[in-house]
């Protein structure tokens, strides 16, 4: 960040509590760099016990995840899990119940993960995903195609933890 937040002036670089900051000299605001990107991330399990994952689409080609995303400002958490669920696999869901977070500060990331149940499959292929995958053990997965990090951590703590 160039500029401040608050009254617009030129930040310039210093020192503050041992940390490379940019400041303002003139308001005082200081940019921590520390600003990260909340994306909201669903574990739906299926009647059988199954976690619903997605299959991308575009660039990501292929790769499996789960369903989620950015959440939008002035929206809650919950309804950006909700939302990004129903537009990556076109079924809605009530009731969340917050598992984990995860951060990838290389990325400047934080995945906040609920848990649900769906009673019944029903998805509708969109512009982000080309269909579901059923898992209930790592063996019904090739880890390579899984879409990172975040995703192959989660989907290992969902089965071990269940």
């Amino acid at each position: 960040m160039n500029y401040c937040l608050n009254c617009g002036k030129k930040l310039h670089q210093t020192y503050v509590d041992d940390t490379d900051v940019m400041k303002c000299n003139t308001c005082g605001f200081i940019d921590w760099n520390n600003s990260v990107s909340v994306s909201c991330v669903v574990a739906a399990y299926t009647k059988d016990h199954e976690i619903v994952m997605v299959k991308l689409k575009g660039e990501e080609e292929n790769k499996i995840t789960f369903p989620g995303g950015y959440r939008n400002l002035g929206e809650s958490l919950e309804d950006a899990a909700r939302r990004e669920f129903l537009e990556e696999t076109g079924m809605t869901i009530k009731q969340l119940e917050l598992f984990k977070t995860y951060t990838k500060d290389e990325l400047k990331l934080i995945w906040v993960v609920y848990k649900t149940h769906i009673s019944d499959l029903c998805f509708v292929e969109n512009k982000e995903v080309k269909e579901i995958v059923l898992i209930k053990k790592l063996t019904d997965i090739d880890e390579k195609d899984l879409r990172g990090d975040l995703t192959k951590e989660l989907l290992y703590d969902l089965i071990h933890n269940s």
